[in-house]
């Protein structure tokens, strides 16, 4: 059985985005551990020059009481989120690392077969990037694939697998193939960023035998005009899919897989991605 993780914010889940890992979780024939980040904004802000040692007297009573109201907070919500899992009959395991953050989730993802986080966790309290900067570190650094998924995950009924020949889109349809290997029967497209004038499909019959070992029904298609914007069409108009992308944020040599167009799809799509890298 693998073992799916899900970064989840303590102070920001809803019922379906549970639903939703858990959908995935079982989809992948996995057991779920969820990672519930209670970020207490345990940092002080910086003491203003020429403060009173009352003033810091009151500050410091103030911001006591915040961190208590949110620890009340992160437990109250521990306990819906046990309790919503338990009353649908799910096993899940409930783990709180010891710092809120997406260093702790990286180290995590290094004994994990996916990382499941949604598309617009921050982790903070104030306004962030979108996509979040969170997500984006994740993206980046995590040493498993990560998902990265919407509110509302629908079932999965196409699987859509973006190719430009590099070893790094290989390795994603490799990876997603091994972690989801229960969906032979799910049509798959396989879509090929063209990269320079070549329009001959890299490794056609070393992809094409891989993909008939793994799925039932698989088509292809050339991408014309700019990659980022065609795939982010796709994206948007597949409603029931689910999309893979390598290496984020790494790639110097791919006309698509730039970190700057990867979160153009970010902002738009309402699709799961996984994503992964070398």
């Amino acid at each position: 059985m693998k073992k799916i993780i899900a970064a989840v914010d303590a102070f920001s889940f809803t019922e379906d985005e549970l639903r939703s890992y858990k959908y995935l979780a079982n989809t992948a024939r996995g057991e779920l551990t969820v990672l519930f980040l209670e970020n207490l904004f345990e940092e002080r802000f910086s003491a203003a020059s020429g403060r009173s040692s009352v003033e810091d007297a009151t500050y410091d009573a103030m911001f006591a009481q915040v961190l208590e109201t949110r620890q009340l907070t992160a437990d109250k919500n521990k306990k819906r989120l046990i309790e919503f899992y338990r009353d649908n009959g799910d096993d899940v395991n409930v783990h709180v690392p010891r710092n809120a953050s997406a260093t702790e989730c990286i180290a995590e993802s290094r004994l994990a077969d996916l990382l499941l986080v949604r598309n617009t966790t921050t982790l903070g309290w104030l306004h962030d990037t979108n996509p979040p900067k969170f997500v984006k570190d994740l993206l980046a650094e995590a040493e498993c694939p990560v998902m990265v998924v919407p509110e509302v995950v629908q079932h999965i009924r196409e699987i859509i697998f973006t190719y430009n020949g590099t070893l790094s889109s290989s390795y994603a349809i490799r990876q997603f193939s091994q972690v989801f290997d229960d969906l032979s029967e799910v049509p798959v497209e396989v879509v090929y960023v063209e990269e320079g004038d070549d329009k001959t499909l890299p490794s056609g019959d070393l992809l094409k035998d891989y993909l008939q070992h793994h799925y039932d029904r698989v088509t292809y298609r050339n991408l014309v005009g700019t990659p980022s914007a065609e795939l982010q069409l796709i994206a948007i108009h597949h409603k029931n899919a689910v999309m893979t992308f390598g290496a984020y944020g790494r790639s110097s040599l791919s006309r698509f897989f730039h970190r700057s167009d990867a979160d153009s799809i970010l902002r738009t799509a309402d699709i799961p991605l996984f994503i992964t890298h070398l």
